[in-house]
């Protein structure tokens, strides 16, 4: 049965999923912030019986910004998804064109055929603001998709500033090069509980890990305490798999070289 919900969210709305978190994250809301941006929430959920075998489940859920008339910042947060309506209206147009598509393909997939055992394929899309103050709105968006026995699943950081109307990037708020802000990284996952278990149980994967030259994700989000990286299944190594992991940086850990601009807004001392 189909579910439309119409979710209103007033300040910081933040959904965790099954992912390993690493460094203390702040998880308070702070009543004094400013700058908060009016956002809503837009869910559908449905499922379809697309052979005798297979039910798939399809659930998307889409911010919706109900104050943002500047169509190229609306643009840029809806990117890789086709909508040019970013309206209510149009947002709801977006998921009865994206759940045809997803059923449709499921019902085509060249597993349904050989299945004889019932199964519950299902596909996920979801948009979450993980902190919404001083005119900043970080989002998570996250995909993930079960089928024919397969499981895929990706998370995508991204940050706004709307006073600006732009996304954020790293250089927006460090200065640093590439290469430095890389072997910080590093050596927040060096000292990960982790990877001092790999290095005593696996030292071949953690030979693998140290050898790295490590890369740097444009996956990234931060709060009143730290600087966060999301790495997802594979980033750092295809050799040694260790699932989608986050690694903090603390501001303290980065002072110096954050700009000033970035640094009053965030009022980080």
């Amino acid at each position: 049965m189909k579910k439309i919900h119409l979710i209103w969210i007033p300040a910081l709305l933040t959904i965790i999923f099954a992912c390993k978190e690493f460094g203390n994250e702040n998880k308070k809301s702070d009543t004094n912030s400013f700058g908060r941006t009016k956002i809503d929430a837009l869910i559908d959920e449905d499922t379809i019986k697309v052979s005798d075998s297979v039910i798939v489940r399809y659930s998307s859920k889409l911010l919706w910004f109900p104050g943002l008339k500047n169509e190229q910042l609306l643009s840029e947060i809806y990117l890789g998804k086709e909508i040019s309506n970013f309206s209510r209206n149009g947002l709801q147009s977006f998921f009865n064109k994206e759940k045809e598509s997803v059923f449709n393909r499921m019902k085509n997939s060249e597993g349904v055929l050989h299945l004889k055992q019932q199964q519950q394929w299902s596909y996920i899309s979801q948009m979450n603001a993980r902190m919404n103050r001083n005119d900043f709105v970080s989002i998570q968006y996250y995909n993930s998709k079960y089928e024919a026995g397969k499981v895929q699943y990706q998370y995508v950081e991204k940050v706004f500033d709307f006073k600006k109307c732009k996304k954020l990037g790293l250089s927006d708020i460090l200065v640093l090069s590439e290469e430095t802000i890389s072997r910080i990284l590093k050596l927040s996952l060096e000292k990960t509980t982790m990877m001092q278990q790999i290095k005593t149980y696996d030292r071949k994967a953690y030979d693998v890990l140290s050898s790295l030259n490590f890369p740097v994700t444009g996956n990234f989000y931060f709060d009143d305490s730290n600087l966060y990286f999301h790495y997802n299944m594979n980033e750092i190594s295809r050799e040694y798999d260790i699932g989608d992991i986050i690694l903090a940086i603390s501001w303290e850990d980065l002072n110096g070289f954050i700009k000033p601009d970035f640094a009053r807004r965030m009022n980080i001392n």
